[in-house]
């Protein structure tokens, strides 16, 4: 059965720098700075010992590593994963710039070193690989066999017991290894990061096995894992639990990165080494701040991190995304305080300081703008029910299974009758004072557009208040943009899933229809008062929209020829004649009234009687509100009156 790695451990850190002539230097060392009682021993230790897998971060020059047939070429940006424990740096000869070691110009290649071995060797030495990496015989052979690779790789004893291990002479030996050149005028860099793997029983994990892919590849943007390289090193002898583990996560999220980048690489078909695309780096750059979003980041270090100018990267990522770089990274940042605010009893500071931000003052000023609401007022509104009162709202907190403590009421037009909001208070809009409002207790108050039409502005200090930008005709945006106040994301969701299924059977309803919903003719909206008819657009405006675009009804003539951003039509009653539907849905609207009945005044008109859906007996009254209003509740009440008539 095959064995999964589960756990991946950091063992060792170094950092090289191979010039390209005959002089090499270089630091570091394994982490071995805790504390005597945390240091692995035993089998830990032995696993650390044999598991010669690293992952190299180049940092500077060019060069290339060899090992055996196989080379890789190393530049600033590239990151190598491979089972390259034992590898050593030589001194570059002629053969650098071939881009491989030579031998006989002094640089002890590995393959002239292969070649003065004989085969039988050959086999001993694969043999002794094979039983040290656990693929053979009993735990008593494989410990052998690992000590004579141990030997003969030089990591213990003499230079002439490593030769005698192998079969080899020492100078053989120290040969074979694999090697690391550096290449042209600069040193090359690198941080090299050694660890060994196990499985779920904790079990070693041979290099072969332990690896998720073994090769070069390139990273965009490189200065992530830079960074966490340099902070590695240089943390590297901090003592203590804490820095230990802070050292793991680290080297985690490095090797989670390399293994990212090289899968996204192949899906591309880039191979990992061909230059990225810079509609990619972006998307890629996306995705750092989704992960790291606690960090500082600026434009410009992001736009470097994926190797774009800034104005560049600026409108990809906004094209990618909608916003400006800084104001995504504040949305997630905030997206994640809100998670924190619900889920702890943390103060505010901290949340801020764990989200990203330096200041609580501004973290408040920031959320207050992208949520509507104070971070301690979100906290408050979420964990419990609120008194809130949201006039011509009401729709979408019924939607979402929140009652408010009032609804909208209309001298002229009264309540919205078809949402069921019985025994509800009613607040009049046009004529209700603050005292009246105060008596009710409200928390918040919550407006829409219509705030400044009906002077909601007198309401102000009663309750703290809140103004949904999202227009009216952006229903769906509106009911979000509500969910995501009171947090019931998920009811929003279900119920525009729920919209989108009742939209799909009803325009196959009519589709059935013999010769298709076009077959019943055309369909028309008026709106009659004792002072206007205004007929509603095909594009935009409370009707149009749905009965012409997700109910697929044919509109008639006249509305062919408006512009799509027009919402309605005014008419005078000569001008009817040109409303030549087949279908007429009525409502009638009794703001303009000075007695009882005026609305219906023009029922008695000529002009009236000549339409052709009148004298077909094609009229059908609807209810104001349902059909005045863009929440989803009266779209589907709009839905089932269409139905109602029409089939």
């Amino acid at each position: 059965m095959e064995r999964i790695p589960f756990a991946y451990t950091l063992t060792d850190i170094r950092y090289e720098e191979i010039s390209p002539g005959p002089d090499r230097s270089g630091e570091g060392g394994p982490i071995d700075g805790l504390p005597q009682g945390e240091r692995p021993t035993g089998q830990a230790q032995a696993r650390r010992a044999s598991a010669g897998a690293e992952l190299w971060v180049v940092t500077g020059g060019t060069g290339s590593v060899h090992c055996g047939e196989t080379a890789w070429p190393l530049a600033r940006g590239r990151l190598l994963l491979g089972p390259l424990g034992g590898v050593r740096a030589v001194s570059a000869g002629p053969a650098a710039e071939a881009g491989r070691p030579d031998a006989a110009a002094g640089a002890g290649g590995a393959e002239a070193a292969e070649a003065e071995m004989s085969e039988a060797e050959r086999r001993e030495a694969a043999e002794a690989e094979r039983k040290a990496a656990g693929r053979s015989g009993p735990a008593a052979e494989r410990g052998e066999a690992a000590e004579a690779e141990r030997k003969a790789a030089g990591r213990s004893g003499p230079a002439a017991e490593r030769g005698e291990a192998a079969g080899m002479s020492a100078t053989e030996a120290a040969m074979s290894l694999p090697q690391l050149q550096a290449a042209g005028a600069e040193p090359l860099t690198l941080y090299r990061l050694a660890f060994c793997a196990a499985d779920r029983s904790g079990a070693p994990l041979p290099p072969g096995e332990a690896l998720p892919f073994v090769g070069a590849t390139d990273f965009a943007p490189f200065s992530f894992c830079a960074e966490r390289a340099q902070k590695l090193h240089e943390r590297r002898g901090e003592t203590g639990g804490a820095a230990a583990l802070e050292r793991q996560i680290a080297f985690q999220e490095l090797l989670l990165a390399a293994v990212r980048q090289r899968e996204s690489a192949s899906r591309a078909g880039t191979g990992g080494s061909a230059a990225l695309d810079v509609r990619e780096a972006v998307r890629r750059s996306i995705a750092r701040i989704d992960r790291e979003y606690r960090e500082p980041f600026t434009v410009e270090s992001l736009a470097a991190s994926a190797g774009i100018g800034r104005w560049t990267y600026t409108n990809l990522f906004k094209e990618a995304t909608g916003s400006l770089p800084l104001d995504y990274l504040n949305r997630v940042r905030i997206g994640q305080a809100k998670q924190l605010l619900l889920a702890t009893e943390d103060r505010l500071g901290e949340i801020a300081q764990r989200v990203g931000f330096s200041s609580e003052y501004y973290f408040s000023r920031r959320f207050k703008r992208e949520a509507g609401l104070s971070p301690g007022q979100y906290r408050r509104l979420h964990r419990r029910e609120v008194r809130v009162f949201a006039p011509y709202l009401e729709d979408a907190l019924l939607a979402l299974g929140i009652v408010p403590i009032a609804q909208y009421s209309h001298s002229a037009w009264g309540v919205q009758a078809y949402l069921p909001l019985e025994g509800v208070p009613a607040f009049d809009v046009a004529d209700g004072t603050r005292e009246d409002l105060l008596r009710l207790k409200p928390e918040l108050l919550l407006f829409d557009d219509g705030f400044e039409r009906w002077r909601l502005d007198r309401l102000s200090g009663v309750a703290p208040s809140l103004l949904l930008e999202q227009p009216g005709e952006a229903w769906a945006d509106k009911l979000r943009g509500t969910a995501a106040l009171f947090g019931r994301e998920a009811e929003a969701r279900h119920r525009l899933r729920r919209y989108d299924e009742e939209v799909r059977d009803a325009g196959s309803r009519l589709a059935a229809m013999p010769g298709g919903s076009a077959s019943r003719g055309s369909v028309a909206c008026l709106r009659i008062s004792a002072q206007q008819i205004r007929l509603y657009a095909q594009h935009s405006g409370y009707t149009g929209p749905l009965l012409y675009g997700e109910l697929g009804l044919k509109p008639p003539g006249l509305l062919r020829h408006m512009p799509e951003a027009q919402r309605s039509l005014l008419l005078r009653p000569d001008e009817l004649a040109q409303v030549d539907a087949d279908h007429l849905f009525v409502i009638f609207d009794k703001s303009d009234n000075r007695h009882p009945g005026d609305e219906r005044r023009l029922l008695e008109h000529p002009c009236w009687r000549t339409l052709p859906a009148v004298q077909a007996g094609r009229v059908y009254e609807t209810d104001f509100f349902a059909w005045m209003n863009y929440g989803i509740l009266a779209h589907g009440r709009k839905i089932r009156d269409v139905l109602e008539t029409l089939l």
